[in-house]
């Protein structure tokens, strides 16, 4: 068990004066369930590109390490919840992964019922392959990704309704465009919290679905590329989202991570969540929205061996937090530990810690 006293926070649930930190009965993760093949090329990508014939590239990279692992945004994340619960958690809500899996998917079912993620919702697909994606990470950490959907689609046909309750957190991954379009009008529709992580999404969905996705998030999650080209489109600064009650999240890497929220400066008691403000439609009085943010550095790992899947490390990490009841700052505090331990393995799925390293380390952060 984490030996650590984390804050609870709690308060009596009203419109105009909910908690920020709402406790919820069963997570539910969407998301792709894939196979990653990773590969490592030993030079900058930058060194090999001529910079006035971008328009024409034509380029080979010679990997001297290859991969191959389980992953998808789905998998990933629902392990680092779950890990990350079984080692600090005092309760332990459902973990639900809701998408499409393959007819290769035998073995992503195994590791999800050793790993107590529950596999009620999964659509099984028998003729298409698993989502499949491909990474090549230079010596600087870039990356390119080639991805291959397959299965993936079949999670537009998950039973949103079956698993999923006003007390629900829905995670929002990359994943099929329909999949991911279905989960996300199902949260809005009934009005559901939801964790939104569109960032690889961004090359192929609309203006008007992404506008509605992030509006009504009531956490925005990516890193600082990604925040700002949705910020771009949208044409709207991280403190515009902040003043709509949209909690911003921006992943630095190894320089940790920020948020961005907005608490009510009139309220008398605890911070009000600025996003149950904004969805109250009779608050009993003005409310004062005040911009706040929250920085927390980076563990600082002595070996990076490979950064593949520490963005979704963290998500399980802060999610895990959330859902224990810990306070906010604890909860970033406790992505960034979890993100350390998988930056340490190749592949996504393959840390694990004891409670006595997630409390070392986890001490050490911020």
């Amino acid at each position: 068990m984490f030996r650590c006293n984390f804050t609870v926070v709690t308060e009596k649930k009203r419109c105009h004066n909910e908690p920020f930190m709402k406790q919820y009965s069963n997570i539910i993760v969407t998301g792709s369930m894939a196979w990653d093949t990773i590969m490592d090329f030993p030079h900058p990508f930058i060194d090999y590109f001529q910079q006035d014939k971008l328009h024409q590239i034509n380029v080979s990279f010679v990997v001297d390490n290859l991969e191959k692992q389980m992953g998808g945004t789905a998998t990933n994340i629902a392990y680092g919840i779950s890990v990350t619960l079984n080692t600090v958690g005092k309760s332990k809500p459902d973990i639900y992964i809701l998408g499409g899996l393959g007819k290769d998917g035998g073995d992503h079912l195994k590791f999800f019922k050793k790993n107590n993620i529950k596999t009620d919702g999964i659509v099984r697909e028998k003729k298409l392959y698993s989502a499949y994606g491909s990474v090549i990470t230079d010596i600087k950490d870039n990356q390119i990704w080639g991805y291959y959907n397959g299965a993936c689609i079949m999670g537009k046909n998950a039973d949103f309704a079956r698993y999923t309750g006003s007390d629900s957190l829905i995670v929002i991954s990359a994943n099929h465009p329909d999949a991911f379009l279905a989960a996300q009008r199902h949260a809005i529709l009934h009005g559901i919290d939801y964790l939104y992580d569109v960032g690889m999404a961004l090359t192929w969905i609309k203006q008007k679905d992404l506008e509605n996705g992030v509006t009504q998030a009531r956490w925005l999650v990516g890193n600082d590329y990604e925040i700002a080209a949705i910020a771009k489109r949208l044409k709207i600064s991280v403190a515009g989202l902040v003043k709509k009650g949209i909690a911003v999240i921006t992943t630095l890497g190894n320089e940790g991570v920020r948020y961005d929220y907005a608490i009510d400066s009139a309220a008398v008691l605890l911070p009000v969540s600025a996003h149950s403000v904004a969805r109250c439609r009779r608050p009993l009085r003005p409310r004062h929205l005040s911009h706040k943010t929250i920085k927390v550095k980076a563990y600082d790992v002595k070996k990076v061996v490979h950064p593949t899947g520490a963005g979704d490390a963290w998500r399980g990490g802060f999610i895990a937090g959330i859902v224990s009841g810990m306070d906010l700052e604890y909860s970033l505090k406790l992505g960034n530990t979890v993100a350390s331990f998988a930056v340490e393995t190749y592949g996504t799925v393959n840390y694990r810690f004891t409670g006595e390293q997630l409390f070392k380390r986890f001490d050490k952060v911020g």
